[in-house]
Parts: C-alpha cells; sequence; structure tokens
C-alpha cells in the first residue's frame, strides 16, 4: 500500500507536539499499539513531511548489546544531524546526553522505535532517560517520540508511580486498526467492483490492521477465496507464525494456559465455567483477569443494562485477527506440521459463514461506534435461570444501542437478509422490555451484508 491511509487525527497531534518542541521546549511523546498497526510509518510519514524543516532520527531497538545498538545509532546521528560524534560512546545514557546537547542549539526528532525492549536490553536506560529528560528538557528543542508494542511493558513504563519514567510523556497516542470506512476506501482502490463479501472477509481476517491487509492488497487478495488460499499457502505464509511471534513476546513462559484459554474462547466457551470446564481446570479466574486486564486481548461482554459487578459475564476475544489466527491456526497446528495446507484451507472455508457471521456483527458494533452517535452499545440476553425454557440463547437480541438523545434501537444480524425475522425480534425486544427500557419505544431493524 503505497498510499497513505486515514491516521489524520493521529498525525495532526504528532505535528502539533512536534511544533511545541520545536517552538517552545521539548516534548515527549508515547505512541503505542499493536504490533503491524502502523506505529513506524507514522512517525516515519511525519518526519518524511518536516525533513526541510528539520532532521528526524530512527533509533530501532533490537534485542543486542547496548554497545552494538549504540554503534548503530551514533552512524545514524553523523548521517542525518551531520553532527561530530565521538568514537568511543557505548552506552546509550552518552549517546542521549551528546544529542540532548545538540538540542540546545538545533531542534530536530527523535524516534526510538521498541523502546521497551531496553528493559532487555539495559533496565536501567529507563532511569538515565528520565534524569537527562529532566535536566534538560526546559533548555533543549527535541521531539521525542519512543513508541512500543507490546502493551503491558509499555503501560508499566509510563503508567506505573513506582517507575522513572511515570508522569514523564506530554501526550500519549494508542494507534488503532484502521476503521471501517478506511478498510472500504483501501478494498476500492485495488478492486473498485469489490462486493461487501469481499470487505467481510478482508474485515473478518485482519480486523483492519494496517500490516495484514497491505500483504493480502499487495499478492491481489480481494476475496474470501484468493485471502484463506494465501493465509494457506506454506508453512512460511506470514500469517501462520503471526499469532504465536505477537503473543510469546507479550506473554513470556505463561503463554501455554493463555493460549489454551484464547482458544477455548475462539471456540464459543465463553463463560469462565464453559472455559474451565472444557480445560480441565477448577479456576481460571486469575487468568482471565490478566489477559483482560494487563493484555487487553481479551474483554468481558455484559448485557445492556447490567450492573458492573453482575456474574452475567462473557468474554470475547478483541482482535479479529486473534479470534482467527486461534480459531483456524492454533487449533490446527498438527495439520501445519504435516504441510497438510489444502485440509486447513477447506476447513477455513467450509466453516467461514459461521465465523464471517460473527465478524459481521462486530463490523456493525465497530461502524455505530464510528459514527458517535450512541452512548451505550452491545448485546442483550436473559441471565442464567431468568429463562423458564432454559433456552437463553433464544431471548438474545444481537445488538442493543441508546443514543446520545436516549433513543433505544435494536437489531438482529444476519449475513442473509432473508433470514431477518421481524415477528422473531420483536418478542425479543418484548422480553428485554419486562426487565429493561420498560414503557420505552425500542426501534427495531434487521442488519445484513446489504447494509455494510
Amino acid at each position: 500500500m503505497k498510499k497513505f491511509y486515514d491516521r489524520e487525527r493521529e498525525m495532526e497531534q504528532l505535528r502539533d507536539m512536534q511544533r511545541q518542541a520545536f517552538e517552545d521546549y521539548s516534548r515527549f511523546v508515547v505512541l503505542t499499539g499493536r504490533r503491524r498497526v502502523g506505529k513506524t510509518s507514522l512517525v516515519y510519514r511525519l518526519m518524511e513531511e518536516t525533513k526541510e524543516e528539520a532532521p528526524g532520527l530512527y533509533f530501532f531497538v533490537g534485542r543486542k548489546t547496548e554497545a552494538m545498538l549504540v554503534r548503530t545509532y551514533c552512524d545514524e546521528v553523523r548521517t542525518k544531524l551531520e553532527e561530530y560524534v565521538p568514537e568511543g560512546i557505548t552506552s546509550f545514557r552518552g549517546l542521549l546526553q551528546l544529542l540532548l546537547e545538540i538540542g540546545k542549539r538545533r531542534h530536530f526528532t527523535l524516534f526510538i522505535d521498541e523502546f521497551q525492549e531496553f528493559d532487555n536490553v539495559n533496565a536501567g536506560v529507563f532511569s538515565d532517560v528520565q534524569e537527562l529528560w529532566d535536566r534538560y528538557k526546559k533548555e533543549t528543542k527535541v521531539c521525542l517520540i519512543v513508541s512500543g508494542s507490546i502493551f503491558c511493558m509499555m503501560e508499566k513504563i509510563f503508567k506505573d508511580e513506582a517507575q522513572p519514567l511515570f508522569g514523564r510523556d506530554d501526550c500519549t497516542i494508542k494507534l488503532q486498526p484502521f476503521t471501517t470506512a478506511t478498510i472500504r476506501e483501501i478494498l476500492g482502490d485495488y478492486k473498485a467492483d469489490y462486493t461487501n463479501e469481499d470487505l467481510l472477509a478482508l474485515w473478518t481476517i485482519t480486523g483492519g490492521v494496517a500490516r495484514y491487509i497491505e500483504q493480502l492488497m499487495n499478492n491481489r487478495c480481494t476475496n474470501m477465496k484468493t485471502m484463506l488460499h494465501y493465509v494457506c499457502s506454506s508453512g512460511d505464509s506470514y500469517f501462520i507464525e503471526e499469532g504465536k511471534s505477537v503473543l510469546v513476546q507479550e506473554f513470556g513462559k505463561q503463554y501455554g494456559t493463555y493460549f489454551s484459554i484464547l482458544d477455548q474462547i475462539a471456540h464459543g466457551d465463553v463463560t469462565q465455567s464453559e472455559i474451565e470446564a472444557s480445560l480441565g481446570v477448577k479456576s481460571l479466574g486469575g487468568q482471565l483477569k490478566v489477559l483482560e486486564e494487563k493484555y487487553g486481548i481479551i474483554k468481558k461482554k455484559r448485557p445492556v443494562g447490567a450492573k458492573e459487578g453482575s456474574q452475567t459475564v462473557r468474554y470475547e476475544i478483541q482482535d479479529n485477527f486473534f479470534r482467527f489466527w486461534f480459531r483456524y491456526i492454533n487449533r490446527y497446528a498438527s495439520l501445519i506440521e504435516i504441510r497438510n495446507f489444502p485440509a486447513l484451507e477447506q476447513i477455513m472455508v467450509d466453516d467461514y459463514t459461521t465465523f464471517s457471521g460473527i465478524a459481521l456483527e462486530r463490523w456493525f458494533r465497530q461502524k455505530m461506534m464510528e459514527s458517535y452517535h450512541y452512548k451505550t452499545i452491545g448485546g442483550w440476553w436473559l441471565p442464567s435461570g431468568v429463562n423458564a425454557h432454559g433456552d437463553h440463547d433464544d431471548f438474545e437480541i444481537d445488538i442493543v444501542a441508546v443514543t446520545l438523545g436516549d433513543e433505544v434501537e435494536a437489531y438482529e444480524v444476519k449475513r442473509n437478509p432473508k433470514k431477518y425475522n421481524p415477528a422473531r425480534l420483536k418478542e425479543k425486544v418484548e422480553m428485554m422490555q419486562r426487565h429493561l427500557f420498560r414503557g420505552q419505544e425500542v426501534k427495531m431493524n434487521g442488519l445484513s451484508m446489504e447494509e455494510m
């Protein structure tokens, strides 16, 4: 994808921070977001756009020794700033102090990518950055941008009061996957006559993550069959290894237990008791809490109107790609081991209608969120034990939303519009109104692929 899509709001925030740094005094920006979402590309674009005004330095924190990293960084400073850098600097502290001294007489942007990896290189770097930043900030004109993909580490570095860099950032930007409108725009640029089935497939597999969309579009995979074929093209497929490589970095040695939980959620075990029963474990409450609060991989779903402490809780994987990866790649790893990719592809194709139906519901919720017209968006179902018939799913409404004007809307989501049953939705809404929204009018409608 050579064209740069979306990100106008985030780019304006970065430009504003850069402007303040150059005109006033140094600013510290923290850029977070899951891997492959486009953080590096965003800052590269900022530096490219402003290179006539000020140079930009790029430091990537890889898993090398501090001395090796600093040697590379020194070369970058010599090339981009055309400044004298003495030989023999082997510590990041020494180089940063040199840069801040330079920042007293000229302005520039310093971008440190995968900043959290300093924890593996030399954890003392965080204290060094804090000390030097506090000393030099007001007398320099440097726009310092640090980015990180490992959510829990970046949260700890900048949000934990016990850490040296707590409160040092002037601005934190969390980069999200592309919006539904941007996904539509990208697909349209690669396939002018795309169908909503094509659009749904792109959303179902990538969830709007920039790098995944780029992979598919650059390989001209613009419909469901070509996308799934590309995913299963070989054991070296980008998508085969991606889930594990991203999440093992997050979870560390505990990844086996977390993977088992996520696998069950991806396959329909959505309550704690269901997950525990499937895995034969007595209590997974602690692990579920860690997955939700520390890593942000899953989230709790409660019926609209349920209180925060309500036990009517379901779990879902927030990220579309991880849902896809655990449902197919992780679950059928044995097929990948013996390189039976045609069998894996067939499983995906056979299950696609069911799996994409769930993704379609998520598409509409996302689209509603992006409209900024609502204060509540969720689903509704009967709490356990309420339905005398014992069939709780029978009275479940896919989407219940409350507008900013307090109007209530209820939607049934079906891939095929012919399967929408207005009378049945009316029954469900009437059941909901016995518990919630009594006396209020509820707007009812069906949503299908035609409304995407």
